[in-house]
């Protein structure tokens, strides 16, 4: 497949297909557009961080497949029945993960957030907002580099992303932040380092950025990888909206 920025060839082909990281995509915010041909394109791919979408002709799955054949991490969001069923037949790895879709009711419930973000029994923590050095040490580390790796630099940071982050003696050991962004909202991206775990921290961090998305007015979307995410999402007032397929690489 070829590489573009005819976005506005491409983005037609994703009509219909629920996902912000589309909409930041879109704008030309983040993602690399990939397809048979720039000028009369029958099957695209845009990849933003770990995620593959992947439209038009399913007989391009092989094609598709290559563009993510090295990540060990990435998923496939298939946006119809023939790309699951063309992506599962290459026979290479993939298996069918069920991922959910939530929604947040258009005033957040700030006060209940407020109580949620409380780190005061963890005396020993700080919540802070990523800076510039945090920036730099989410970028060090697996477990954290989905909070900054879709933005250029750090000024692409600054300006068109942020997050909030929890600290212990100046390091970084969980953040929620923007995995995307675009003009009327963000994705929301939440992980602790694993020796931090189990503490609540999570849910300290992203009550803190979603009332701060809230506060920007700006729509803080959350995708669910798994019923852990599901259940931490509820906790800030999302419900669910669906179930839907995605495509990973089998552990192991």
């Amino acid at each position: 497949m070829i590489k573009t920025e005819n976005r506005e060839k491409i983005m037609p082909m994703f009509s219909g297909f629920e996902d912000s990281v589309l909409i930041s995509c879109a704008e030309g915010r983040v993602g690399k557009i990939y397809c048979d041909d720039p000028n009369f394109p029958a099957a695209a791919v845009i990849c933003a961080g770990d995620f593959y979408f992947t439209a038009g002709n399913a007989g391009y799955a092989a094609e598709a497949f290559a563009l993510a054949e090295d990540n060990s991490e990435a998923v496939f969001m298939p946006l119809n029945d023939e790309w699951t069923d063309a992506l599962l037949g290459l026979g290479r790895g993939l298996v069918k993960t069920t991922r959910f879709r939530t929604d947040m009711p258009e005033k957040p419930d700030m006060e209940r957030l407020a109580g949620l973000a409380d780190l005061s029994a963890f005396p020993e923590y700080k919540l802070e907002m990523i800076n510039e050095e945090y920036y730099h040490q989410a970028l060090e580390e697996v477990w954290s580099r989905a909070f900054v790796y879709n933005f250029l630099d750090y000024n692409d940071f600054s300006r068109n992303g942020f997050g909030c982050c929890i600290t212990h003696e100046g390091r970084l050991i969980c953040g929620a932040s923007c995995y995307s962004s675009y003009s009327g909202g963000v994705e929301v991206e939440i992980a602790t380092h694993p020796d931090h775990r189990r503490k609540g921290l999570a849910t300290i961090a992203g009550a803190a950025f979603i009332a701060e998305c809230a506060r920007r007015g700006l729509k803080a979307h959350w995708d669910a990888a798994n019923m852990m995410s599901l259940k931490i999402a509820e906790k800030f007032g999302y419900i669910l909206k669906e179930e839907y397929t995605a495509l990973c690489f089998e552990e192991g």
